[in-house]
């Protein structure tokens, strides 16, 4: 009796390790799905972009404070040829009190440096200067391609409706409030473009409310259709001493996107600042530059410290997207900027003060600029990732 009772104990508890053991490799099975779901990263420009989380080195800034045009404002957009000899920079004009004959609200400069030289071109009404993209054309030229037909808003010319290319041509100016070709966004605002040549596409973002819509197109496609007339209502003027502000109705000849079928359009919403995470959640701070390449699109955002510590670091952030509109890299430190230190040290700015607003991407090299302020007012960085 002893001997079956031990049998029929034996019997129950292999029948239990048997229940376990059936049941285990469900939850193992069901983790290794979830380990395989998350892919490593191979891809060389995406493992350049993490490299942008580390400690920079002080061989890394190619610019350690350059001045531009003007030393009261901060410049806004960047790009830089291959080989690194030629960068382009374009800065808004000073605000001079806002008062007729000082102010320069109205001007954009676009600076080409080469060589150490640095050549302008002057732009009147296009907006704001930011996200300037650079096209080396087949002929040559150097072709600028910056947000444009801005309307005056708050005393300044932000609110850029379209997107104009255009050789660039030294100490020109243009009073028109654009130039060459000329994008239209059907009445989207702050449109600010990015060109890749080799890729053929031409990217146009546009923002409402904070959230930033991502818009690609064919480049050739959109560069070969036919002007149409575009009206386009603005209020401007006012600047120079004497002149009253005018609102007017312009009809201009330009290219209508809205009627050429994107390669794709995605929006990046504006995330609940009461309930976000500053460190994970994309469009938490202002989005300041972007830049595209045949596969992905590179979002930039940031804030500066005010010139002041005791508002902490300057931030900058960068997320990586797919031309569909998915994460393929979350959001991650671009750590030139975070780190006060490391740009005190090198003399770049005492206070912190790192304004991120430009990225340019290679396919084995990134570059970001920002602006930085000392007691000489505004001067730009730029750093390299290689």
């Amino acid at each position: 009796m002893k001997i079956k009772f031990l049998k029929g104990l034996t019997f129950v508890a292999l029948t239990a390790l048997f229940i376990v053991a059936a049941q285990e490799p469900v939850y193992a099975q069901k983790a290794k799905k979830s380990k395989a779901k998350k892919e490593k990263v191979t891809d060389p420009r995406l493992l350049l972009v993490m490299k942008m989380t580390k400690m920079t080195k002080e061989s890394q800034f190619l610019t350690k404070g350059i001045a531009l045009k003007t030393a009261h404002r901060a410049t806004q957009g960047f790009s830089i040829s291959e080989d690194e000899q030629t960068m382009w920079f374009s800065q808004p004009g000073s605000f001079g009190k806002n008062q007729p004959g000082l102010t320069k609200v109205h001007e954009n400069y676009i600076v080409r440096r080469k060589d150490g030289k640095r050549e302008f071109m002057t732009l009147r009404y296009f907006g704001n200067a930011n996200s300037l993209a650079v096209e080396h054309g087949a002929d040559g030229v150097d072709y600028m391609w910056i947000g444009s037909n801005a309307t005056k808003y708050k005393g300044s010319y932000s609110r850029t409706r379209t997107v104009s290319r255009f050789p660039f041509e030294p100490n020109k100016e243009i009073n028109e409030g654009y130039a060459g070709e000329t994008y239209y966004m059907g009445g989207e605002r702050y449109c600010y473009p990015a060109v890749n040549v080799a890729a053929n596409l031409l990217g146009v973002v546009t923002q409402k409310v904070g959230a930033v819509t991502v818009n690609l197109y064919n480049l050739d496609e959109a560069r070969a259709m036919d002007d149409v007339d575009i009206k386009l209502k603005t209020l401007y003027k006012g600047e120079l001493v004497g002149e009253a502000e005018q609102t007017v109705v312009r009809t201009i000849k330009g290219k209508d996107l809205t009627a050429l079928e994107s390669v794709s359009s995605f929006t990046i919403a504006k995330p609940d600042k009461e309930t976000a995470d500053p460190a994970k959640d994309v469009n938490y701070y202002t989005f300041r530059a972007w830049d595209i390449d045949k596969d992905y699109v590179y979002f930039v955002e940031g804030q500066h410290n005010k010139g002041s510590m005791k508002n902490g670091e300057s931030k900058a952030f960068i997320t990586v997207y797919d031309h569909a509109g998915r994460v393929v890299l979350p959001k991650r430190r671009i750590q030139c900027v975070f780190d006060q230190y490391l740009l005190e040290t090198l003399g770049i700015t005492p206070a912190g003060y790192a304004d991120i607003a430009g990225i340019k991407v290679y396919e084995n090299k990134i570059y970001v600029m920002f602006s930085v302020k000392n007691s000489k007012g505004f001067r730009t960085v730029v750093a390299k990732y290689e």
